[in-house]
């Protein structure tokens, strides 16, 4: 009877661990995309790049939505479950400063006579982006797979 009972907390422990174990390696994803996002929202400060609206005004609007997905996220587990929005935000922030610079057409925020964008905007948000793109990836995985040995 006691060999019942003590197998039977054992294979109840083991999917704890294996949450507890995935729960880490979300956390660390939420932390790295809630960085990113308040870095972001620094970034035309940081980087002085605010004679570009454009680029200023994506950046501050994508930092703030992941700033607060990864604290929904972290705040509660339910929301895990569109983390699929992480990684689509991180190729948006790799790919804006080609949209918003280079695409005159398509997102004309920008007045006639503005700078170009600097390498250091281009490298920041390529980087920004990546970070963002990979915890989102991780996160997406971490939540998507089965929480067993």
């Amino acid at each position: 009877m006691t060999t019942t009972r003590t197998a039977a907390r054992e294979t109840a422990q083991e999917p704890a661990q294996a949450r507890e174990e995935a729960g880490g390696a979300s956390e660390f994803s939420i932390g790295l995309v809630l960085l990113a996002g308040v870095y972001l929202i620094l970034s035309p400060w940081v980087i002085q790049f605010t004679g570009t609206f454009g680029m200023a005004a994506t950046n501050m609007i994508s930092g703030i939505v992941l700033a607060l997905f990864a604290a929904g996220c972290a705040r509660s587990t339910g929301l895990r479950t569109v983390a699929w929005v992480i990684p689509v935000m991180g190729a948006w922030v790799i790919s804006s400063p080609w949209v918003i610079s280079r695409g005159r057409g398509l997102v004309p925020l920008d007045y006639p006579g503005m700078p170009e964008l600097n390498t250091a905007t281009w490298l920041s948000n390529v980087i920004a982006g990546a970070i963002v793109l990979a915890a989102g990836i991780a996160l997406t995985l971490s939540t998507r797979r089965p929480a067993h040995r």
